[in-house]
C-alpha cells in the first residue's frame, strides 16, 4: 500500500454499485453478478492486506480498517449515498471475516439494498435477516455514541478515535517486539495515515489531543504526540502526503529502540548514573536494528528509518550517537528532535522533570541554547503552534477562562491567539463559549479587548481542555 492510496475508497464504491444494481436488477442480472463479484474481490484484497475489513459510520465521516476515507469530488455523492444505506439500517459499523464467502456477501447487499421494514427497528430486523440467512461471518452493529451530535463533535471524537486507535498501535508494535513476535508493518501504515488525514482536516482539533490523560503508559502516549506534532509541522511546511507519511511514520516509532532498555531505568525517577545512561543513550542505535526486524521492512521509508536513528544527534553533532565523519542531520530527525523536546515538556513522559505548561515549552525552546534544534525549523514551530499554543488553559485581565483554539494566523499578533470563553468574569462555568479574536480592539479607546494575563494549570480546575478546541 502506498501513502496516497485510500485503499477503503474502493470497497465503498464496490458495495454501492452492487446494492444499486440490486435495487434495479434481479440477482440473474449480469450487472449484478459483476457488482458481487467486484465486492467479493475488494474484500478479499483489503482482508488479505490488514488481516480483516471493518467499515465504521462516525457522523459524516467513514473509517475502512480504522483509516478514514476523504470523500473527494468524484466519489463523493457515491459514498455518501452509501452512508445513507447504512444509517436507513441503523448500521454503524459493519465487520467481515476472512472466511466471508460470496454467499455471506449477496446476502447481505441484498437484505441492506431493500428498504428497511415499517414498524420495527431496522438494525434489530436486519440482525435478524442475516442470522435467518446464515451469515455469520459478516456482522452489523449501531453507530457509536460517541460519534452523535454536531459537526464539532463529531470531529473531536473523530480525532479522538483516531488518536486512541494510534496509542493501540504503537503499544501493540512495541510490546510484540519485546515478546519476539512477528510485527508487521500493515497496522502502523494504516494508523499514521489515519493520522495525516486528520492533521490535515481538523488540525487544531488533533493538537488539542495532546492534552489527553487518559492512558496509563505514556511511552506510547508520547510515540502519538511527536507524531501528531511533526505530521502537523512538516503540513506547515510544505510537505506533501507522501512525504507527512514518511515523517509521521517516523515520529510515531522514533523511541522503538527503548523497548530494550529496562523498564526500571526509562522509569527511573531522578538522574540517571553513568551506566544507565549509557544504556538509553543506545536506543537509537537499538531502534534502527528493530525497524529492520520489522516484517515488510524492505518496504519501510527509507528516510523514515534514519530518522529512528539520528533524532538525537542535534544540528551540530554533539549529541547521539557519535558520528565517525562529518554529516547533516537529516531534515525529518531535525523535527522529531524538536517535537519530541515539545511534548516531553508539557507531558508526564519524561521522570526527571515536572511538567510544564505548553507557553513554557515554547519558551523554553525558543531560549536553548544555540545548536540544540535547527533555528529554522524552530521558528517554524513557534509561528505554527503560537505563543499560548492550541489547548492552553489562560486567565484572561477580564477575570475570564478560556481554551487556546488556534494561533492568530498573523505572526506579527502570535501571543494573541483564539481564544474560546469557558468561564465568564465570575467564574462562572459557561460550557463552550464563544471564541474571542484577541487582537479585536475597543474602536473608542483602540485598546485590546481582552488580553492573556496568564496560563495556568487545567488539572488544578478540573478542565478537560481537549473538550473544547473543536
Amino acid at each position: 500500500m502506498t501513502s496516497s492510496q485510500h485503499p477503503g475508497t474502493g470497497i465503498l464504491s464496490a458495495m454501492y454499485g452492487a446494492v444499486r444494481a440490486l435495487q434495479l436488477y434481479p440477482l440473474e442480472n449480469e450487472v449484478v453478478k459483476r457488482g458481487l463479484v467486484e465486492v467479493k474481490e475488494q474484500a478479499d484484497a483489503l482482508i488479505e492486506h490488514d488481516g480483516g475489513l471493518s467499515i465504521w459510520v462516525a457522523g459524516n465521516y467513514m473509517f475502512v480498517n480504522d483509516l478514514q476515507v476523504k470523500l473527494d469530488l468524484h466519489d463523493y455523492a457515491s459514498l455518501s449515498a452509501f452512508r445513507e444505506v447504512l444509517r436507513s439500517h441503523g448500521v454503524g459499523r459493519m465487520e467481515a471475516s476472512p472466511k466471508s464467502s460470496a454467499e455471506d456477501w449477496q446476502a447481505f447487499l441484498t437484505l441492506i439494498a431493500a428498504d428497511p421494514e415499517p414498524g420495527q427497528p431496522p438494525l434489530e430486523a436486519l440482525q435478524a435477516e442475516l442470522q435467518k440467512n446464515g451469515v455469520s461471518r459478516i456482522s452489523v452493529g449501531p453507530p457509536s455514541a460517541m460519534f452523535e451530535g454536531s459537526d464539532a463533535q463529531q470531529s473531536a471524537e473523530a480525532a479522538r478515535h483516531t488518536y486512541t486507535r494510534s496509542v493501540k498501535v504503537a503499544r501493540d508494535m512495541m510490546e510484540g517486539l519485546v515478546l519476539g513476535k512477528a510485527i508487521g508493518a500493515r497496522r502502523a501504515e494504516r494508523a499514521v495515515l489515519a493520522v495525516v488525514d486528520q492533521v490535515l482536516q481538523e488540525p487544531a482539533t488533533m493538537l488539542g489531543m495532546l492534552t489527553l490523560r487518559d492512558f496509563d503508559d505514556h511511552s506510547y502516549v508520547h510515540s502519538v504526540n511527536v507524531a501528531i506534532l511533526s505530521v502537523a509541522l512538516g503540513d506547515y511546511l510544505g510537505f506533501n502526503r507522501e512525504q507527512l507519511f514518511e515523517l509521521g511514520f517516523a515520529a510515531l516509532f522514533h523511541d522503538i529502540g527503548k523497548v530494550l532498555i529496562p523498564p526500571a531505568v526509562l522509569n527511573k525517577m531522578g538522574w540517571l548514573n553513568d551506566e544507565e545512561w549509557r544504556l538509553v543513550s543506545q536506543h537509537p542505535d537499538f531502534g534502527l536494528l528493530m525497524m529492520f526486524s520489522v516484517e515488510g521492512s524492505e518496504d519501510l521509508p527509507y528516510r523514515a528509518m534514519l530518522a529512528v536513528y539520528e533524532h538525537h544527534m542535534k544540528p551540530d553533532l554533539s549529541g547521539y550517537p557519535r558520528v565517525i565523519r562529518r554529516r547533516r542531520q537529516g531534515l525529518f530527525a531535525r523535527i522529531i528532535a524538536l517535537t519530541e523536546a515539545y511534548d516531553a515538556a508539557i507531558s508526564n513522559y519524561s521522570k526527571q522533570f515536572l511538567p510544564c505548561s505548553p507557553d513554557e515549552a515554547i519558551r523554553q525552546l525558543r531560549e536553548a541554547e544555540t545548536g540544540a534544534y535547527d533555528a529554522v525549523i524552530t521558528r517554524a514551530f513557534v509561528n505554527m503552534m503560537g505563543i499560548f499554543p492550541v489547548a492552553t488553559l489562560v486567565i484572561l485581565d477580564t477575570g475570564e477562562m478560556g481554551v487556546v483554539v488556534a494561533p492568530n494566523p498573523n505572526p506579527k499578533s502570535l501571543s494573541r491567539p483564539l481564544v474560546r470563553i469557558i468561564a465568564n468574569s465570575d467564574g462562572e462555568r459557561v460550557g463552550d463559549g464563544p471564541i474571542r479574536d484577541l487582537t479585536e480592539r475597543d474602536p473608542e479607546t483602540n485598546q485590546y479587548r481582552r488580553s492573556i494575563a496568564r496560563s495556568t494549570d487545567p488539572e488544578r480546575y478540573g478542565i478537560s481542555v481537549a473538550d473544547h478546541v473543536a
